[in-house]
């Protein structure tokens, strides 16, 4: 067995090293005054999953686990707010939500979401979020927490958001999302659930 010189390994490793720079630097090249300017549409693309939890201490529960598909189309209606650290930027959009139950047993919850994120911008490239969705679907779900051929599901939410270049950017978030029918229909306990979500924006300015 041969063993490639020094010398090629080396110049292999210094290239690595200049395209990790030149791709830092178009990273680094994301401007968020251009990137968050007024009038700036945002197409997301997400998927993400979960699992039921039990912060309300309840004697029992399904066990209740999913993943779900959330594209958003969303505008920026304003430039960037405020300075220093609270500098950021309001997204607003709708979300159309796929969710797919695998556990208990297999159903599904179909519907659109309202959303509003709101982007830190001082951390550039990487830019945490905060968030907040809430909609309606209809749902073949049936549990001991709800039974109903209708939902309402609201969820709060944090995440990064990352500059691959520019009009470009990464997401990753977690989720905590409540599902309940509103009392239209009995039972209605509804279920909590935490859940992560990987996305992919494409802004157009």
């Amino acid at each position: 067995m041969t063993r490639p010189h020094a010398s090629g390994l080396g110049t292999r490793t210094c290239w690595a090293v200049v395209l990790v720079f030149c791709w830092v630097g178009v990273v680094a090249a994301a401007d968020p005054a251009e990137e968050f300017s007024r009038g700036t549409k945002i197409f997301s693309f997400q998927v993400g999953g979960g699992a039921q939890n039990n912060v309300e201490n309840h004697r029992t529960i399904s066990g209740i686990s999913f993943v779900n598909v959330t594209p958003r189309l969303s505008l920026l209606p304003w430039d960037p707010i405020g300075s220093g650290f609270w500098k950021g930027s309001v997204e607003t959009g709708l979300e159309p939500w796929f969710q797919y139950y695998l556990e208990p047993k297999t159903a599904t919850a179909e519907g659109l979401k309202g959303a509003v994120r709101y982007h830190f911008l001082s951390a550039s490239p990487i830019f945490p979020y905060v968030e907040v969705t809430a909609g309606a679907a209809g749902t073949n779900l049936e549990v001991q927490e709800i039974r109903s051929s209708f939902t309402f599901v609201l969820e709060a939410g944090v995440g990064v958001s990352y500059f691959v270049t520019p009009g470009v950017a990464l997401t990753v978030g977690y989720r905590f999302q409540h599902i309940s029918n509103g009392n239209v229909e009995s039972p209605n306990r509804g279920f909590n659930s935490d859940s992560g979500t990987l996305g992919v924006s494409f802004f157009f300015h």
